[in-house]
């Protein structure tokens, strides 16, 4: 591996490669603003595919959009055991969420910039600077801007990609380009589940009809049972959404709810489903109101070997900027092809970023060409320099 890697980086294409990106900061930054000035909430990123579609015209790519949405270009044929490259254009906020740029030094405030914007324009940027340089690979590379990685969106893009490939026969590595930084090697899968809680009941005047079955006061009780159940080793869970009731002098009629749950173990995660079940079937005994759970997605888990070729290859790429990296556990895009024991990893796009996943949300473009010299590097050494 390491004798691969010396090749990599000693190969005079790539090092103008690296050049060419340094160099190219402040067209990179552009791009990554613009790209997130397009909303892409899950279920609602065509836009921005087509954007993204464009740019990959612009590098002399012949992408296609599948019948999912996922944009996938090969960066010379499609062919048998590819270097899969992803980045998801979807974003965690609803269309409607004010896009307007801050900067504060350095900083770009803005939703979405890092995740998963960074990742998006990193992609783009290692293929445009490996397409400046000549540079041609002995494996099919596939460049893919996927849909549906966030929330309700549960992986579709992917899930479908992997369901039915455009490459021939069902081998690959995978690498997810996902949110910023450079020292965190994703190779375990963090399954989760997530569930939508309906409580009914016949509601009324909080005078008048004081003792009816109150939907919101036995969610209130299911989570307080549920949040005090505690949980194993590897897992976590969250009430992310609660709703319910029209006026404060109502007694609801309805309340619902959205709980995350998620472990690195099945059984773990089952025990998680579990405990779930029973405080909400508990509290709706208590109270009489009427009760529906729908699951409205799951994640798989699983792990890529820290002995496979592509983790080695990304420690030693890693380790060549000066950086010690780390095997992570998350969820991302990899899931899929690492729940069908396909080599898949997620790492960061470089640079840096904070408040992710809420409006205050920023990017930090320092050292960004690291990430993108470091993504450009790792396909060379995966795929292989012709």
């Amino acid at each position: 591996m390491r004798e691969d890697v010396d090749n990599v980086f000693r190969d005079e294409r790539i090092q103008r490669a690296f050049r060419y990106i340094s160099d190219h900061e402040p067209d990179i930054e552009a791009d990554q603003i613009r790209l997130t000035m397009i909303a892409a909430p899950p279920y609602g990123e065509a836009a921005r595919a087509r954007q993204f579609s464009e740019e990959l015209i612009d590098l002399r790519l012949r992408p296609v959009t599948d019948s999912i949405g996922n944009v996938i270009a090969g960066y010379d044929v499609i062919g048998r055991n590819p270097v899969i490259v992803g980045a998801h254009l979807d974003t965690v906020f609803p269309a409607s969420t004010p896009l307007e740029l801050q900067r504060k030094g350095r900083r770009l405030f803005l939703p979405g910039i890092s995740d998963n914007s960074a990742g998006i324009v990193a992609l783009l940027w290692a293929f445009r600077a490996a397409k400046e340089f000549g540079i041609r690979f002995r494996r099919p590379v596939l460049a893919i801007g996927n849909v549906g990685e966030e929330g309700e969106g549960n992986l579709r893009g992917i899930r479908h990609l992997f369901a039915e490939p455009l490459w021939d026969g069902r081998e690959c590595e995978f690498i997810a380009v996902d949110g910023a930084g450079l020292q965190r090697i994703t190779n375990q899968a963090l399954g989760s589940r997530r569930f939508r809680v309906r409580m009914t009941g016949p509601g009324g005047h909080s005078w008048a009809d004081f003792g009816r079955p109150n939907p919101v006061q036995a969610m209130a009780a299911a989570i307080h049972t549920f949040c005090s159940s505690g949980t194993g080793p590897g897992s976590s869970f969250n009430v992310g959404m609660i709703r319910g009731g029209i006026s404060v002098n109502a007694i609801p009629r309805e309340a619902a709810m959205e709980v995350d749950l998620r472990s690195i173990a099945v059984g773990s995660l089952e025990n998680l489903e579990h405990q779930l079940r029973r405080a909400v079937a508990q509290a709706t005994r208590e109270s009489g109101v009427e009760c529906k759970i729908e699951m409205m997605g799951e994640r798989p888990s699983g792990a890529t070997s820290p002995s496979s070729a592509i983790v080695a290859a990304t420690f030693e790429v890693t380790r060549r900027f000066g950086v010690e990296p780390q095997s992570d556990v998350g969820s991302t895009d990899a899931n899929i092809p690492i729940s069908l024991g396909l080599p898949a990893i997620a790492i960061g796009a470089g640079g840096n970023s904070g408040n992710v996943h809420t409006p205050d949300e920023w990017f930090d473009p320092s050292h960004r060409d690291r990430g993108i010299q470091r993504l450009l590097a790792l396909i060379a050494v995966l795929a292989g320099l012709d």
